[in-house]
């Protein structure tokens, strides 16, 4: 029985190395990391602006700032009001109501304001009707335009006729946002249309392209491909096929890790990020499965990404750790205030931040 029992304990034994061999190996980076592989390329680790320095949208709802919102909301019009002869997004000038809505996530305004404050910027693409690619983080545009209609649906000609000016978070200086109805051809119906397409301080959604030449390489990007189900090729394709022509620092990043491994196959000199919310749920469905895979950062053996941006409170996690441990980056996202980015900087290397100044 005694032999019986130590083989057990042997084969137990081995069966846990393995799985911790195992684990560690997806976790990693890859093994020319762990030899002392340098920091990503195009990544840097000083703050990036989420959606850009905007005043409306993620991290702004409120009516009724408090004094680091203040300060960043203060931030944001001081840099705006420089003028010059650059494109939109850098006619814009500064309002005496720190309140007014001059720059909303994600548009060349915010933007612009990142631009002269020096902070990288963070920004997300989708794919338009007619296929250009778009800058806006959500599939619709409910939330940033009270408009409830799909990007997906709408040309980007149709896009540009609707003014960003997300709820609450109106222009509250007039306490008017877009109120226009879709037609049948998804354009929005409103009376200001035209001024909204000449006037450069109303915003919109912009094209990928127009971010790309108003930064100039200015500061660095990161672009976060979305992607709910599956692998959008298109997307991929139009947006690698902008980016390759773009002169300045960027990355990628995606929480589908299929956008990972598809940069990995075509284009492996590009930096490329795992977006990570960690799972706390019930696993008792595939699709919990895969969510608490994905948050444990199982699949980091398919995208093998350079970098891990991680949902800021999970940072101490043991996979993040262990991350870490063997040679990885994380970054934390999304940081919102100076108490929560003195709580995550021992377990990051870099943040992405929205409605407070941080530290550099």
């Amino acid at each position: 029985m005694g032999s019986k029992a130590r083989l057990a304990g042997k084969v137990a034994l081995g069966l846990g190395l393995g799985v911790l061999g195992a684990w560690c190996w997806a976790l990693a980076p890859g093994l020319s990391v762990v030899a002392g592989r340098r920091k990503p390329v195009g990544l840097s680790l000083h703050p990036y602006a989420h959606r850009g320095l905007h005043d409306a949208g993620s991290g702004m709802e409120t009516t009724n700032p408090n004094p680091g919102q203040s300060a960043y909301l203060h931030r944001i019009h001081d840099c705006l009001k420089i003028t010059s002869g650059r494109p939109l997004g850098r006619h814009a000038s500064a309002p005496t109501n720190p309140r007014r809505v001059v720059a909303p996530e994600n548009s060349l305004a915010a933007f612009e304001a990142a631009c002269r404050a020096g902070y990288g910027i963070e920004l997300d693409v989708h794919l338009s009707r007619d296929g250009q690619v778009v800058v806006i983080h959500d599939g619709d545009l409910q939330r940033v335009a009270g408009v409830n209609r799909a990007v997906a649906d709408l040309t980007y000609d149709q896009l540009r006729r609707i003014p960003l000016c997300p709820s609450p978070a109106q222009d509250l200086e007039s306490g008017k946002g877009f109120s226009g109805s879709a037609d049948h051809d998804g354009g929005p119906k409103t009376e200001g249309e035209d001024r909204s397409i000449n006037n450069p301080e109303v915003q919109h959604v912009p094209l990928l392209s127009e971010v790309l030449a108003l930064v100039d390489g200015r500061v660095p990007l990161v672009v976060e491909i979305k992607m709910d189900k599956g692998l959008n090729r298109e997307l991929m394709r139009r947006t690698d096929a902008l980016l390759s022509r773009y002169q300045g620092p960027y990355v990628i990043e995606s929480f589908n890790v299929l956008a990972l491994a598809w940069y990995r196959v075509h284009h492996p000199g590009v930096t490329r990020g795992q977006l990570v919310a960690p799972y706390h749920g019930r696993v008792d469905s595939r699709s919990s499965a895969l969510r608490w895979m994905a948050g444990s950062l199982l699949f980091n053996w398919l995208g093998r990404p350079d970098f891990v941006a991680c949902e800021w409170h999970s940072g101490h996690s043991l996979p993040m750790r262990l991350y870490r441990f063997l040679g990885g980056t994380p970054i934390a996202w999304t940081v919102r205030s100076e108490h929560a980015q003195e709580e995550a900087s021992p377990d990051f290397d870099g943040i992405i931040f929205e409605s407070y100044l941080p530290e550099s």
